[in-house]
Formats: structure tokens, sequence, C-alpha cells
């Protein structure tokens, strides 16, 4: 596991540094934290949280939105770390990998959320709860419990493999979004009704290994554009 996340966080600074080669110095923790917690409430969105309404879980972009957190959150910790290798070895991964293992020892979590998570029974409840604690984490300044409950999110809603593919491909996705004016906005986002990352979901399920993607997503996306 800990060679995947030393992957991705090798390239989202890649990332960053592309969009701006000075982003440790323009950027702050807060930043970060902001973008997190507006992510965690996007997620929130494609879930039927809403009483006076029918909705339909849409599971696809849980998991899409759960990847867009972990770009900020590794955003947030490289902040702290020259070397990334240092980042690795940090209390954020840590508690990271306790979440994702759901390793409930030598943490200093409020006992009355651990409660609430091993009672629910209700696997949506249980998501909105977990995306909720990674807002409330990283908006009351406690990051390291923010990432704890990151960790229990990834479990409850995709596997730490699909988590890293389908980071790797967004992260292409990324490069190629700025490559095309993204950040100018010429790049366009949804093609023939439907957006970008609901092409890149349907890509990342076609391959079993990393090596596999960026060459089957550019060719796509060369495509779509073209046409």
């Amino acid at each position: 596991m800990k060679e995947e996340i030393l992957d991705m966080l090798k390239l989202q600074d890649q990332l960053n540094s592309k969009i701006n080669s000075n982003w440790k110095k323009d950027r702050t923790h807060t930043d970060f934290a902001r973008a997190t917690w507006l992510e965690c409430a996007e997620l929130v969105e494609s879930l039927p949280w809403k009483w006076w309404k029918k909705q339909q879980p849409d599971l696809e972009n849980v998991q899409i939105e759960v990847v867009d957190i972990w770009h900020f959150i590794m955003s947030f910790i490289l902040l702290d770390f020259e070397k990334i290798e240092d980042a690795l070895e940090s209390e954020y991964i840590k508690f990271f990998i306790k979440g994702v293992n759901e390793d409930f020892h030598n943490i200093n979590i409020n006992s009355v959320y651990i409660h609430h998570y091993l009672g629910e029974i209700d696997n949506i409840q249980k998501i909105i709860f977990l995306a909720e604690r990674v807002a409330e984490g990283f908006l009351k300044d406690e990051p390291l419990e923010g990432i704890f409950f990151f960790g229990l999110l990834v479990k409850n809603t995709i596997s730490f493999k699909d988590l890293y593919l389908l980071y790797i491909g967004k992260n292409i996705l990324n490069h190629i979004r700025q490559e095309l004016g993204y950040k100018e906005g010429k790049y366009k986002k949804t093609i023939d009704g439907l957006e970008d990352n609901k092409y890149l979901f349907k890509l990342v399920k076609q391959v079993e290994d990393k090596d596999q993607l960026e060459q089957k997503i550019r060719e796509k996306f060369q495509k779509l554009m073209e046409g």
C-alpha cells in the first residue's frame, strides 16, 4: 500500500507544479482544507439525503468524489514536507492507513464518533456520516481526525486498488485538461452530454493496472475532443 501511496504523492506534486510551479509558496493549508470539505459536500449530493424528494444514490460519482477529496488531502499533506518520502512516513499517512484498515488502536478520536460508525447499519447513512466527519476534521483544524475518517470513507466506498487506479486515471485526465486549456476556460468538460469524469470511470474499469491506463485514456479523449 505504501508504494502506491508514494506513487500518488509524487504524481500529485507533479500535477500541482504543472498548474503552478510555485504552488507550495502560493497555496496554504486553508486552501486545501476548504477544497476538501467542499468536495465532501459534493459527495453527499450524490446520495439521497433530501427527505422531501425522491433520489437515487450515484455510487459511481461517490467514488469519483472520493478520489477528488484525496487529491486535496495529499496536497494538504505535501505542504508540510520538502521530501515526498518524509510525507509518506508522516502521521497523516499513518492515520489514513489506519482508517483504510479500520484500525482503532492508538488514535485520539472522539469515541462517540467511533461507536456511531460501528453501530450504523445503513450503508448510505454511514457514507454520509463519514464524509461529514472528514469535512468536520478539516473545518475545525484537526486534519489527523479528518484523514482517519477519510481512510474509513475509502474502506466503505472503494477498494484501495480501485482508489489507486482511479486516482492514476484522474491524474492523467487532469494533465489532459491542463494541456487542452482547462485553466483558460477552453476545455470542454462535458462531451456528448456526459462529464469527462464519467468517461474516465468507464475506462478505468476496463483495465487491470496503471501501465494500460495512460495510452487508453489519451487515445479515447483525443478522439472525443476531435469529435
